[in-house]
């Protein structure tokens, strides 16, 4: 009885934790979003706010939000940065997280919705992976850190970028 008890409380907690994470098309429109939007919505997701930096002339200001934050430090189950200019339209999203499913589930809504592999190269011993649709490119970074146990962990971070800025800027 006990274990099943068990088996249930954490169905459940994996159930809560997994539909707090943001779909592809939640981070297409909070792209679109100015900072007090952003912000609203990534807070009333539950996402804690961690840093913002003022753009300049050479680069673009950004916000930082965390979810599934620990209270000791600034450990967390994803990040999201939100990139933005005071100079320009330009504004990019961009989403760290630790799980290859979360991932996977982003890549196939890619391509899903006609973006094809680009590019994909090999850049300071991690992967990297370019999918470009029609007006918008998703550049896919994969990398290790080490964890406090001696071992590593995978990161996976997605940054989206429309074909213009991308173009221009990379």
């Amino acid at each position: 009885m006990m274990k099943k008890y068990f088996t249930f409380l954490f169905f459940c907690f994996s159930i809560i934790i997994f539909a707090q994470n943001l779909t592809l098309s939640d981070l297409l429109a909070l792209r679109k979003k100015d900072i007090a939007e952003v912000d609203e919505y990534l807070t009333n997701k539950k996402w804690s706010f961690l840093e913002a930096e003022e753009p300049s002339d050479e680069i673009l200001g950004s916000l930082t939000y965390a979810f599934g934050k620990s209270n000791y430090d600034d450990e967390a189950l994803s990040f999201i940065k939100y990139y933005y200019s005071n100079y320009s339209t330009t504004k990019r999203i961009g989403i760290q997280i630790h799980k290859s499913s979360i991932l996977n589930v982003f890549v196939n809504q890619i391509k899903s919705w006609g973006g094809k592999l680009y590019n994909s190269y090999v850049d300071d011993g991690a992967i990297i992976k370019i999918y470009r649709g029609s007006t918008m490119t998703y550049k896919v970074h994969t990398d290790t850190q080490s964890s406090d146990y001696g071992g590593t962990n995978t990161i996976y971070t997605l940054v989206i970028y429309t074909n213009e800025d991308f173009d221009l800027n990379s």
